[in-house]
């Protein structure tokens, strides 16, 4: 790969944000592997000032590759339609509006937008996908698709720093996200109301992450809760500096979302030998790969009791922790840094082809003179 520089740009540039933590990672692998690369962001927290550069200062030159992290509408989706740069998608899928309607109606905006700027963009750019699920979505749209690369993920933030404030119960429940309406949280509280009240009353649910922008359906949490009587037993976290300390202490790890690109917390609890409990909808399926326990209908019962066999079964446990370290191998950072590598060099050889006629097999125009 003969690139001058591979940069990386997004609208929004967060702390403690998948897409801003898998920037920083792609970052560092770019830098080693000896190119000029820097994050490029329409905004971005205080705490990165020093980690990025703003959108309008960036200088398109027809020898750089330029990455676009794309979830979200943005002015930065926009302008690389008009660059010289080689262009590359990476696509995190964008969560349906309709889940914000009713919360967040700006964002809403924001996402549909990205929606109809995506199409625009299937003419301009290759793309990469972090599934199978974000590759098949970009394949119908039109995209020419480079390959699957998962999220680079490093397991440090998941040490535990044996400082635990929340109250360890025997049995702890775990999900760690945005608290957002595609997330359902609603249906992991319902269902754990069904195992505290009927089955386990010693135990917790522990949602760890950001409500920024969620305060009406936050609050909606709140009510459920309180209405459920369970105001002792479910812990709103919030953002937390030492996740690891939750994950080390859950005894399951419950996910009931209905939009997921990837999720990463489901890798993160394979890591720390939790069992998974999950919803089988969009990308969660293709990031289990087989592994943990996934189910397909919204039985509060049911769940509560399936929930309970993970975690009093230690036989069934053992099983489902040893499966899901075999699954784990997949996300190793050697693994996914050959997969990068891989689709950066494939747009490489069609940056060739467009530019000279001359294919990697050394094909001009179809035919094999050089």
């Amino acid at each position: 790969m003969n690139w001058r520089a591979i940069h990386q740009l997004l609208p929004f540039f967060s702390r403690g944000d998948a897409i801003g933590n898998l920037a920083l990672a792609t970052r560092e692998v770019l830098r080693a592997w000896g190119f000029q690369s820097e994050i490029f962001a329409e905004l971005w927290e205080p705490v990165l000032a020093k980690e990025c550069r703003p959108l309008e200062v960036y200088r398109s030159r027809p020898d750089n590759l330029l990455i676009l992290h794309y979830s979200v509408g943005g002015q930065s989706n926009r302008f690389v339609l008009n660059v010289p740069d080689r262009v590359v998608v990476w696509y995190h899928n964008i969560t349906p509006p309709r889940f914000f309607y009713a919360v967040n109606g700006d964002l809403a905006r924001r996402l549909q937008d990205a929606r109809r700027d995506l199409a625009l963009l299937a003419n301009k750019a290759t793309a990469m996908a972090d599934s199978a699920f974000n590759q098949d979505e970009l394949t119908q749209i039109g995209f020419r698709v480079l390959g699957v690369v998962p999220p680079i993920l490093s397991f440090d933030h998941l040490r535990a720093s044996d400082t635990m404030r929340e109250a360890r119960a025997a049995s702890n429940w775990l999900c760690v996200g945005r608290i957002a309406p595609n997330k359902c949280i609603h249906d992991i509280i319902k269902a754990f109301y069904f195992y505290h009240a009927r089955i386990q009353p010693d135990s917790r649910l522990w949602l760890v992450g950001s409500d920024e922008g969620m305060a009406e359906y936050a609050r909606a949490l709140t009510r459920l809760v309180a209405r459920l009587s369970l105001d002792d037993a479910v812990v709103f976290a919030g953002r937390v500096d030492r996740v690891g300390d939750y994950f080390r202490n859950a005894d399951i790890y419950i996910s009931m979302s209905e939009h997921e690109g990837f999720c990463i917390p489901l890798v993160e609890a394979m890591h720390c030998d939790i069992p998974i409990l999950a919803y089988a909808s969009t990308g969660v399926p293709d990031t289990l790969g087989g592994v943990g326990v996934l189910i397909r209908e919204k039985n509060y019962s049911m769940i509560a009791e399936l929930a309970h066999q993970i975690i009093s079964d230690t036989s069934l446990r053992a099983r489902l922790i040893a499966r899901q370290r075999e699954r784990l191998a997949a996300f190793a950072p050697e693994i996914v840094r050959a997969h990068l590598r891989a689709c950066l060099e494939r747009a490489y050889q069609k940056d060739t082809v467009n530019r000279f006629g001359i294919r990697s097999n050394g094909e001009i125009n179809g035919s094999r003179n050089f």
